[in-house]
């Protein structure tokens, strides 16, 4: 039974074992006041979820279904026998679960018509190994008569007739979807601990005749057996009567007077010995001893290598990595970059054993972390020499306060106290959370959030450190922030890594990796590859804006800064086409139509304690692209959500096309107003993309033909036509964008309201959506979008509204809220080199490298 074993140290596991474990119980609970047997066994529908769980995450399934029938218990069947009902339940998940491993090897089943005579049998004995350990208990204890005849025919039919009838529709149901989330036992778990003994067939076999002997025993004790016979015509028995002058159950093979007890507990016993040999014996994959905090000799150093890792996804078609070589010494800054999907995220969990450890897949290729070969290091360990930030950062967040999140790592390292207290008070001081202290983190922003994860992670203060995009949910202040405290990690002589869309964060780096993909497209200096416009962009990099600036208005030299681009500029007599720049303003405020679509009036809004609107006025004219910046925490995705009605504000008044929200249903809203999450997984469900986009039009009750119309109309604007049949986790983070931009197309909004389009996207990526949005407003929609990210908003929107504390402290066209530049500032906005340069030339924000090219000139 290794697998049962080995797998507490596997945290995907574990979860599995807690969710099977609630849900089982759940499902029970309910139906303990429909009892068969009182006090002993109830119906139990609920009892199907053993054989689904069991066939589809294995051992952590058993464990579930023993702990989950254990807290059933305590509804009313709590007893000397529930003891005897943790062990049979156990072997109710485990045992179908084997048997499948021993016949069809390490992928799950599905569910197909051939699967059924092998799922069958598999549930067979699974019901009946529970049934005759279950019966057996209770009949040693000698809880009730006929405790083994009656608890083993009943659990058994019981548990098969359910698993069978439910079970396998179920395990139809529920298998893609824990396929699709890399749920499924061979997933999770190593095949080296999931393989059986040589002696596999021989002990399934010893499980099944120890099942059908003792479950043929019960029924055969009971007289069914003779019942049957008799019912058939085979054989007619004359019963015996009895002492009350009742005929006695007849048996055809059992003596009347002979003791089940002993029976069973033999039939048990080769259960029992049966399932131990099934599986491998033995502790599994040895891993070297734990190291103490102090031990230097290994993992001290800061150093890494990784040299021809190739690692495939399970389901992948092709690998996330291929053969990918790099080297950073000791102490370096070194930052990562890519296209999405280019293997970045796939590297950055190569660097703390997370891959190969605990996400499944082909793994092959060497990485040396402070000296430790992460595949022969358990994670625990390496998490002492490499710290890391994970992309989906909200996934490191499970504790109820910030302090306590902060200090989870130190904790677990055995901290002296007050040496603790001084890392938690440091790090919340220098990311600047303190003023969350004694929150929940469920409660704070997204930008909040990442800074708080990785004040936990720098608090352990690791010689290596791997963030995984440390900013994308930051504004430009808050990046700022972040890459000074990082700045200060590699001044103390710490190896970092960090992977960045951003390529003004990577101008401070000792150098530049690049993948494309899979593979190491790049390693060197940033600033050179970056004042390359076309290789830059062919790896789906940001070039450096001087050097668009540069090229737009035709400068042969790539300036250095801001200061040098205006004294090259100067010195080149550079004029600004003003009255040009004026007109094109001009065509961008005529987009308005005057008519009001969104208007706020004195909102006001808070969670708890926690006031997040105050008094916030705000009218959007229809036609309008508008973009809301501001700090994390300002408001901004709150204000969102009040306009689609998913908040109520406290105060003020809401209206949509004149309605006020209150008065207009949702189904009202959602064909007037579309919102888009910041994170598309959070609207998307369904198992294809047509599915998913005709979601929303079937709900607003039209036709197949409507349906199909406006589904095709929307796959075309978002041009998704050629994946209509995929399924939508398949995509790439931006086609998933398009997918959810698309289902509320679908219902046809004159509003989108769109949080955060560009975060997790790439360069080209971003460039895509902002151009859709703007093809969207070109056909009359309106469109208002939150973002942090300053350039695409100043490229794109045709007004700014700033939002500081919940107060809207600037409205206004574009230029002119730049323009502004103590507002804007406050905001926690930086203005791009275009903007300062402009303003410093001309006394006039230019808004992007393109306007330098449309409207200055050079002599």
């Amino acid at each position: 039974m290794r697998d049962a074993l080995v797998m507490w140290r596997n945290t995907k596991m574990v979860v599995l074992v807690a969710l099977s474990a609630a849900i089982y119980a759940a499902i029970l609970i309910p139906f303990k006041i429909i009892t068969i047997v009182p006090g002993y066994t109830e119906l139990r529908p609920g009892n199907a979820i053993p054989i689904v769980a069991g066939l589809l995450f294995g051992p952590a399934a058993a464990w579930g279904c023993a702990i989950g029938n254990l807290i059933a218990d305590f509804f009313g069947t709590i007893g000397p026998g529930s003891f005897f009902g943790v062990i049979g339940n156990f072997l109710f998940a485990y045992i179908p679960y084997r048997i499948w491993v021993m016949c069809k090897g390490f992928r799950s089943p599905t569910g197909s018509w051939r699967e059924v005579p092998l799922l069958v049998v598999a549930i067979f004995v699974g019901s009946a190994a529970c049934a005759i350990v279950i019966a057996f208990g209770v009949e040693l204890l000698a809880l009730f008569p006929f405790a083994y005849v009656v608890l083993t025919s009943v659990i058994t039919i019981n548990n098969t007739l359910i698993g069978c009838i439910l079970g396998i529709p179920l395990l139809i149901l529920i298998y893609p979807r824990a396929r699709r989330w890399q749920l499924t036992f061979s997933q999770v778990m190593p095949e080296d601990d999931l393989r059986g003994t040589r002696f596999a067939p021989v002990a399934a076999t010893v499980i099944l005749v120890a099942c059908i002997i003792g479950v043929f025993a019960a029924l055969d004790k009971a007289g069914i057996i003779a019942n049957w016979a008799d019912t058939l015509g085979m054989m007619h028995l004359q019963p015996e009567i009895g002492d009350d002058g009742k005929p006695l159950p007849v048996s055809l093979l059992i003596p009347a007077d002979m003791a089940l007890r002993q029976l069973g507990g033999w039939c048990s016993l080769a259960i029992f010995v049966g399932s131990f040999f099934m599986a491998r014996v033995g502790p599994g994959r040895k891993t070297p001893d734990a190291v103490s905090e102090d031990e230097t000799s290994a993992g001290s150093g800061g150093d890494m290598i990784m040299d021809q890792v190739t690692f495939t996804y399970p389901g992948a078609l092709q690998p996330a990595l291929k053969s990918a070589s790099f080297s950073q010494a000791a102490g370096r800054r070194h930052f990562l970059m890519g296209r999405t999907g280019a293997g970045k995220s796939t590297l950055a969990l190569c660097l703390n054993g997370v891959i190969p450890h605990m996400q499944a897949g082909e793994y092959s290729g060497s990485v040396l972390v402070g000296g430790l070969d992460t595949s022969q290091w358990p994670v625990s360990r390496l998490s002492r020499v490499t710290g890391l930030v994970f992309q989906d950062f909200e996934t490191q967040l499970f504790c109820s306060d910030v302090e306590l999140e902060v200090a989870f790592g130190l904790q677990n390292r055995g901290l002296p106290p007050d040496l603790m207290r001084k890392r938690v008070d440091y790090w919340l001081s220098e990311l600047e959370l303190e003023h969350l202290i004694g929150r929940d983190p469920s409660t704070l922003s997204g930008g909040e959030k990442q800074r708080l994860v990785l004040a936990a992670v720098m608090a352990t203060e690791p010689p290596i450190v791997v963030l995984d995009e440390p900013t994308t949910d930051l504004d430009p202040a808050g990046r700022r922030q972040v890459m000074d405290a990082i700045g200060r990690l590699a001044e103390q002589g710490r190896t970092l890594l960090i992977a960045t869309g951003h390529t003004a964060e990577a101008v401070e780096g000792d150098g530049l990796l690049v993948l494309h993909d899979g593979g190491v497209a790049y390693n060197g200096e940033l600033a050179r590859l970056l004042q390359d416009i076309e290789a830059a962009e062919a790896l789906g990099l940001q070039p450096d804006p001087l050097a668009e600036i540069a090229a737009a208005v035709g400068l042969e030299e790539v300036p250095l800064d801001v200061a040098s681009a205006v004294a090259m500029l100067r010195q080149r007599d550079a004029r600004l086409d003003e009255e040009s720049l004026r007109a094109e303003d001009a065509v961008r405020q005529s987009r308005n139509s005057g008519e009001i679509a969104i208007s706020l009036e004195d909102v006001c809004f808070g969670y708890g304690k926690e006031h997040v609107l105050r008094d916030v006025s705000l009218q959007v004219a229809a036609g309008e692209f508008v973009a809301v910046l501001g700090p994390n925490g300002a408001g901004k995705t709150t204000m969102c959500k009040l306009m689609m009605g998913l908040l109520r504000g406290q105060a003020g008044t809401v209206s949509v096309n004149g309605r006020d929200i209150r008065d207009m249903r949702v189904s009202e809203l959602a064909a007037r107003i579309g919102y888009l999450y910041q994170n598309p997984d959070s609207q998307i469900f369904s198992d294809t993309v047509y599915a998913e986009v005709a979601f929303g039009p079937r709900n607003l009750g039209h036709d197949e033909n409507e349906v199909g119309r406006r589904v095709s109309a929307s796959l075309a604007t978002t041009e998704l036509g050629d994946c209509e049949g995929d399924d939508p986790f398949t995509l790439t983070r931006g086609q998933r964008q398009r997918v959810a931009l698309a289902a509320i197309l679908a219902c046809e909004p004159d509003i989108i309201v769109f949080d955060k389009p560009t975060t997790g996207l790439d360069v080209p990526q971003q460039i895509a959506i902002m151009k859709l949005l703007k093809k969207l407003q070109a056909q009359g929609r309106t469109v208002m979008m939150v973002t942090h990210h300053t350039e695409m908003a100043l490229q794109y929107a045709d007004r700014l509204v700033l939002l500081v504390n919940g107060e809207v402290i600037a409205d206004g066209p574009t230029r002119e809220v730049v323009a502004d530049t103590e507002r804007f500032t406050a905001a926690d906005q930086l203005p791009p080199a275009a903007a300062q340069i402009g303003a410093e030339l001309f006394g006039v924000s230019v808004l992007s490298a393109a306007e330098f090219g449309r409207y200055v000139q050079l002599d």
